[in-house]
């Protein structure tokens, strides 16, 4: 078996990944004491370099998404990725690091042991193929689950990334099948029958289905996510008008914008922005048409709202402030948006991008929010409805930080591990720091939750490197920062071993 020379002990920082190589192998070293553990350099996320993130109280945390790893193990413990670092033996000898790398077939990073169907006579439905829908399935049988997985969705695709619609399939970089998240047969390998339909509602124990089929289940995890919002406009159902929330609307979006020069984006939110730089870079002329003074004002602040905003404008984006839209013009396609000032955008392309609402809102027999969203406990179990769980978009569940619907990604993968766990009766993990990332001028990344706040603090300056903390009633509930990854980082660690808000 090679062995390789790696480090020494002594320029190994306790609590600080450090990279080394074996060979042609990239490793991260993670010291406590005199004891060292080597692992797969790369997360597996995205491949991005461990070595770069942060190790505390036996959790290793990438910097750039936050997937979390046991020190000990190797073993993921927090999305994104699924996938935990292989473990390579290592020994300390007269001050050096020595790791042995076998000449093995073992994958950098090995999926978790898991069950497939047994003789276990209970059935669990799952609804729903996004980020918790697919946690949900795939965490069921890694926890051991040998009964029945059906899992209901309208998409009859693999489970993709839906956060690279709005960059590298709008920008052009990626097609959507490159965008899958397991192989195509992952689910298949572990029994999970894949169903097309949509859930129309919950009868007793069954799931109905729009064409009034029934799946009786023990227990259901709904997970169908949101529908994009398309405003009450004149010319908004015209050919030409885009909303972006599938990857069958990524694909006629791209492919809208390999003959457009002009693109107007309705919205100022997150996917907005960074669907607007996308087209941008395939050189389109594009405007983005915003409500308020400053786009992403009443999530981040105006100062970083107007760092943001000019950032996009040095990329080519025009971003339109204070401006309502009256109407999408056109006769047998969209070509401009006029706006209620009697200014008007031409356009080949408009993206309507003002947010999503709960897809819950086609299933009766829940208990629903006004806007579609189901409130549910800390376990996601909807209060009444035996059996009934309820995550992702659609969810207003308990945080650290109060009640709240959080919609994004990370969350929404960890409320599908967080269900599966309820369904199997298993007791929850404590819940993690909401966490979310942004590409647009450059990455943002973002922790915590503040919905409103008394005051902003700022470390560094908006329009370069920084790190802002939301502040209300004394304690931080949330932090953004571009260019300060590993600072965020630690500041992820900090919530989570306070279970929470820190102290001002």
């Amino acid at each position: 078996m090679p062995r390789f020379d790696t480090a020494a002990l002594g320029d190994i920082p306790e609590d600080t990944p450090v990279k080394a190589s074996a060979g042609e192998t990239d490793l991260v070293l993670v010291r406590e004491g005199d004891a060292v553990r080597a692992f797969t350099h790369a997360c597996p996320h995205l491949g991005l370099p461990l070595s770069k993130g942060v190790v505390r109280d036996g959790t290793l945390i990438c910097a750039f998404h936050h997937a979390c790893f046991d020190t000990r193990t190797g073993q993921q413990a927090q999305p994104p990725g699924h996938g935990d670092l292989r473990r390579y033996d290592v020994t300390v000898e007269d001050g050096r690091v020595w790791v042995d790398v076998p000449d093995d077939e073992v994958a950098p990073h090995p999926l978790p042991v898991h069950a497939r169907r047994g003789l276990d006579p209970r059935r669990f439905v799952v609804v729903g193929s996004g980020a918790a829908g697919e946690a949900c399935a795939l965490a069921l049988r890694e926890q051991g689950f040998e009964g029945q997985v059906e899992m209901i969705s309208p998409e009859t695709r693999a489970p993709y990334d839906r956060t690279a619609l709005s960059k590298a399939v709008l920008a052009g970089g990626k097609s959507v099948d490159a965008l899958t998240l397991e192989a195509a047969d992952a689910l298949a390998a572990r029994d999970v029958t894949r169903i097309a339909g949509t859930a129309s509602a919950i009868e007793g124990n069954f799931v109905v289905l729009e064409d009034g089929g029934r799946h009786a289940f023990d227990a259901v995890f709904l997970a169908p996510g949101g529908a994009p919002i398309r405003p009450d406009l004149p010319g908004a159902d015209l050919p030409g008008v885009h909303t972006l929330r599938s990857a069958e609307d990524g694909q006629r979006i791209a492919g809208a914008a390999a003959g457009a020069s002009k693109a107007v984006l309705v919205g100022g939110g997150f996917i907005g922005l960074e669907a607007a730089l996308s087209l941008a870079k395939r050189g389109i002329d594009v405007t983005v048409v915003v409500r308020g003074a400053v786009p992403l004002a009443k999530v981040l602040g105006e100062r970083i709202g107007r760092a943001i905003a000019a950032e996009l404008e040095a990329k080519g984006v025009r971003v339109q402030t204070g401006a309502n839209v009256a109407r999408i013009e056109g006769t047998d396609r969209a070509t401009g948006v006029a706006l209620e000032d009697g200014t008007r955008r031409e356009a080949d392309l408009v993206l309507l991008a003002v947010g999503v609402c709960p897809a819950t809102g086609a299933i009766e027999g829940l208990p629903r929010e006004e806007n579609g969203a189901v409130t549910v406990a800390t376990d996601l179990s909807v209060p009444g409805l035996d059996g009934v769980f309820v995550g992702g978009d659609c969810a207003v569940a308990p945080t650290p930080f109060g009640p709240a619907r959080i919609e994004h990604w990370r969350v929404a993968r960890q409320h599908g591990i967080r269900a599966a766990r309820a369904m199997l009766g298993k007791p929850a993990a404590p819940d993690d720091i909401p966490f979310f990332w942004t590409a647009l001028g450059r990455q943002y990344r973002y922790v915590g939750h503040a919905e409103g706040w008394d005051d902003v603090f700022f470390d560094g300056d908006p329009a370069e490197a920084f790190l802002a903390r939301y502040v209300k009633n004394g304690r931080i509930m949330a932090a953004v920062g571009a260019g300060r990854d590993a600072d965020l980082a630690r500041l992820h660690l900090d919530m989570k071993a306070a279970g929470g808000p820190l102290p001002a």
